[in-house]
């Protein structure tokens, strides 16, 4: 059983998740922190409060066998003083129902009013513990304690009341000083608040190192991708790719350029310049400065072969800053299409020759017909004169020879419009050479065939083909003045049809090979220079070829490949 593979989990944070979790953070923060200053405060009070309650106990328990009238005042008065003289308590006093002090820690205040602010009366009668804050004009918070006074009754926690009521006139309250409590709670506060904000402050850095973190292995992964990618796109690039450091060193290689500059990329990196690239590279990357933008150009160098080659070079500097991180250069080899280029535009040359040609030999045309007219007539006028019949018939010939050449000329400036149709080579052949039989034997030139067996029908138009045949003849027979062979070889080579047509004739000079289909050239005194032109037109326009091989005094050998097509070969 196949182990399932193990998907990798992702957790994605993105930055409102991270702000909106340090938001939640900071208000949790605050509210503990409140809660810790409320918590506080209420333990302050029922600290406070109980021990109020407990100092009023401890009175009334030492003055419980007393009655607190005349005399025993002065002993109330000096018991409040002395316990006013702890640190923690600001004043105790004791008054009557009425709010009349009876006796306090500061003597001064005796027979004054005091709590007139509060049900005096009611709470003369209750031993129920209250508590307010004051304000001590000294500076610091008072805290106060009261309830009603009850020296003369053994405390009972369930009695809630005196059991007479009206025996009791007192209210006793004791002042706490907070300064010291109040201290303590700023600095509780302080340190709570601290303790808050380092608790905020950690988690917020958790956050947030989560977040870079996220945000690091987001990048690092983008990061590599894009390498990746980089690295896939250099080495697959159609163009050649050479990267120098600021060093001059040669920084990256890709393949096409291995390929074009016949170099080892993957021994260059590292490596000098001057080492690995051909000079003229070499001078670009010298005189390249990162400040003078893009540099193309094109050139020729000598590649491991010893072949010449066309480079298309564009090269940049590289800057950060205003500071040189390197260089770059693109290569291609343009070698075909700087040659396409050159053909296209000779082509372009020789159509508008050939089209100016053909309007001007249509309007000779014309001229000529009247001169040959003439020829005739003087001919038949002077027949009894044999210098004047001759001259009118080398009149004639050359007239008949400019239409020729007008009639090539035309055929080879207007455009082919073929009519194909299933021929029998063979047959073609035996028909063009029924055309030149006389002109064979005049020149005692023999002829012979040899045809495979089976040839199928060829889709060709069957007129042009013969305008090929009969120009190739005849150029074969014009080479052999003193006799020779000529060989013709119908065969079939996959899917062509081929066609060797061989002489024995005075072949042609190896510097006239390139030239021999260009326009006008020949190596005749007497011809035109289009015949081959035309025939090159013919076998382009079947989808065909023309290869010829020749050495001089040896004879020439010309091959006429035409394309089968599938229906062609069924009739094999």
């Amino acid at each position: 059983m196949q182990a399932k593979a193990k998907k990798k989990f992702r957790f994605d944070i993105s930055i409102w998740v991270a702000i909106s979790a340090i938001a939640v953070l900071a208000m949790i923060s605050a509210v503990m922190t409140l809660t810790h200053f409320q918590r506080q405060k209420e333990q302050a009070v029922e600290l406070l409060t109980e021990k109020g309650a407990t100092l009023i106990r401890s009175f009334e328990a030492g003055l419980r066998s007393q009655a607190v009238k005349g005399a025993d005042i002065f002993k109330v008065q000096k018991l409040l003083m002395e316990t006013a003289q702890q640190p923690d308590i600001d004043y105790i006093v004791i008054t009557d129902n009425k709010g009349k002090i009876i006796a306090d820690s500061d003597p001064s205040m005796a027979s004054q009013q005091y709590g007139l602010d509060l049900d005096t009366g009611k709470i003369a009668l209750s031993k129920d513990t209250k508590w307010r804050q004051a304000t001590n004009p000294e500076g610091a918070g008072t805290f106060e304690v009261y309830r009603g006074f009850f020296p003369q009754e053994r405390n009972n926690e369930r009695q809630i009341a005196p059991s007479n009521p009206k025996s009791n006139n007192m209210i006793i309250y004791v002042g706490f000083n907070m300064a010291m409590i109040e201290k303590a709670g700023k600095e509780d506060t302080r340190n709570t608040i601290i303790i808050a904000l380092i608790l905020l402050l950690i988690g917020s850095s958790a956050i947030v190192s989560l977040f870079l973190a996220q945000a690091y292995r987001t990048a690092r992964t983008s990061l590599s991708r894009i390498t990746a990618f980089s690295e896939a796109l250099v080495k697959n690039m159609p163009i050649g790719l050479i990267a120098l450091d600021e060093s001059g060193n040669i920084a990256t290689c890709n393949e096409k350029a291995d390929a074009i500059l016949n170099i080892s990329c993957s021994n260059a990196e590292g490596k000098q310049m001057d080492s690995i690239m051909p000079a003229p590279l070499q001078r670009i990357f010298t005189e390249l400065s990162a400040r003078d933008g893009l540099v193309e150009e094109d050139l020729q160098i000598i590649s491991g072969q010893k072949e010449s080659k066309t480079l298309e070079i564009v090269a940049a500097g590289l800057t950060d800053n205003g500071i040189s991180t390197g260089k770059i250069m693109l290569l291609r080899d343009v070698t075909a299409l700087r040659q396409l280029e050159s053909e296209v535009a000779k082509s372009r040359h020789l159509t508008s020759i050939a089209s100016l040609a053909a309007g001007v030999a249509h309007e000779i045309r014309n001229p000529l017909s009247s001169i040959k007219g003439f020829a005739v007539y003087f001919r038949e006028r002077f027949s009894g004169n044999i210098e004047d019949q001759q001259t009118a018939d080398t009149m004639i010939a050359e007239v008949e020879r400019l239409n020729r050449v007008i009639s090539q000329l035309i055929e080879f400036a207007r455009p082919l419009e073929l009519k194909p149709e299933k021929t029998y080579f063979p047959d073609l052949i035996q028909h063009t050479l029924s055309l030149i039989a006389a002109e064979a034997k005049k020149n005692h030139v023999t002829i012979t065939t040899d045809t495979a067996f089976d040839l199928p029908l060829t889709e060709v138009d069957p007129d042009k083909v013969k305008q090929v045949l009969l120009n190739i003849f005849l150029n074969s027979l014009t080479a052999m003045k003193n006799g020779g062979n000529l060989a013709i070889k119908l065969v079939t080579q996959k899917d062509k049809l081929v066609t060797i047509i061989s002489d024995t004739g005075t072949g042609i000079e190896k510097m006239d090979l390139p030239r021999i289909y260009d326009p006008y050239f020949t190596s005749k005194p007497a011809g035109t220079g289009l015949g081959l032109a035309v025939v090159q037109k013919i076998m382009e326009a079947h989808g065909g070829t023309i290869n010829m091989e020749s050495d001089l005094s040896q004879g020439t050998t010309v091959s006429l490949q035409f394309p089968l097509t599938p229906a062609d070969k069924k009739d094999i």
